[in-house]
């Protein structure tokens, strides 16, 4: 079966820190007077990979990231934007990983002090007027929660923080969806009577076990309501927010999965908690990407046109923002 490929954007750019400013002083004006850092993206990869380029943890996302600096590549695109195009090693930390050559079925067991990466791909846009930053995803893994926690962690000494929005495509009905209830549950796979369900093993059918409903349309709830908010907005991850939302939760370890209660004018539509990301803000390239490579060389090629597509189809959604 074909790997899920998407694209995701967001809208980034550097501010100064309010809270826990180590140069707030320094800052005071500027950040009276609302002006911007004058920072750009090129100033931030030269602090970023002094630290990635060996290794940084994220500690909140129980993950690391490896970026050196020749894992990046710069083009101009046009006449005033700059496309960066960044390759880094991510994957969880902190946990035992055991490795198995295929070849020759030989084990390798390491300790949860070592890292699983894996290559992924950024690719960072920037004008004179905007940072858009495009994420690649292979089914539901990306690099974005630790790039951006690690990025914080490197411009917080300096009094800055970066700042990405998700992008979300004016055609989908999802951005303006009001979410209204969450229901946590805890779920297990079950085999499923369908024989083409359980065809090479897979058991595609989960069954609840139990579930606990949440009414987000009440103060009480306003906490739960917050952090859904904040994943809707790109602020935060799926998984933070998941795990977020049950630590406000008394009792809810157990929960494995979710679904969602969203109101779209005056309808109402109950999604599952994974599938959201790739509704809400997801631009789904598999077909496409599949059809076009057949070596390393030529997939990053595909991805990299596939990418200057989704950044043209924003900026034209932004000109057109603009126009109306």
């Amino acid at each position: 079966m074909s790997k899920m490929e998407t694209l995701t954007a967001y809208r980034c750019k550097f501010s100064y820190l309010q809270r826990n400013n180590p140069l707030i002083e320094e800052q005071r004006q500027a950040i009276k007077a609302g002006k911007s850092p004058q920072y750009n993206f090129l100033d931030f990869l030269n602090d970023y990979t002094k630290i990635t380029s060996k290794l940084a943890i994220g500690e909140n996302t129980d993950r690391a990231i490896l970026l050196p600096y020749e894992k990046l590549s710069t083009q101009k695109i046009g006449n005033d934007v700059t496309r960066w195009h960044l390759i880094p090693c991510s994957g969880r930390q902190g946990t035992p990983v055991t490795v198995m050559k295929t070849s020759t079925l030989k084990e390798y067991n390491f300790g949860s002090d070592t890292a699983a990466l894996y290559d992924h791909h950024i690719f960072i846009y920037e004008n004179i007027d905007s940072i858009i930053a495009i994420f690649h995803r292979q089914n539901g893994s990306g690099c974005k929660s630790v790039f951006l926690e690690t990025a914080n962690n490197v411009l917080k000494p300096k009094g800055l923080k970066l700042e990405m929005d998700l992008y979300i495509p004016m055609s989908n009905l999802l951005s303006n969806a009001t979410p209204t209830k969450i229901t946590l549950q805890y779920t297990r796979a079950v085999a499923s009577s369908d024989v083409a369900d359980n065809y090479n093993g897979r058991k595609k059918q989960k069954q609840v076990i139990r579930d606990l409903g949440m009414n987000l349309e009440v103060t009480d709830n306003n906490t739960i309501f917050n952090i859904f908010r904040n994943m809707q907005l790109g602020q935060i991850e799926q998984t933070v927010a998941f795990a977020q939302i049950k630590a406000a939760c008394s009792n809810a370890d157990e929960y494995n999965d979710a679904e969602i209660q969203l109101r779209i004018g005056k309808r109402r539509k109950t999604i599952k908690w994974n599938e959201y990301e790739h509704l809400f803000g997801s631009y789904d390239i598999s077909e496409t990407l599949h059809a076009h490579y057949k070596t390393p060389e030529e997939f990053i090629l595909a991805l990299t046109e596939l990418s200057d597509d989704f950044y043209s189809k924003i900026i034209e959604s932004e000109d057109s923002k603009h126009a109306d």
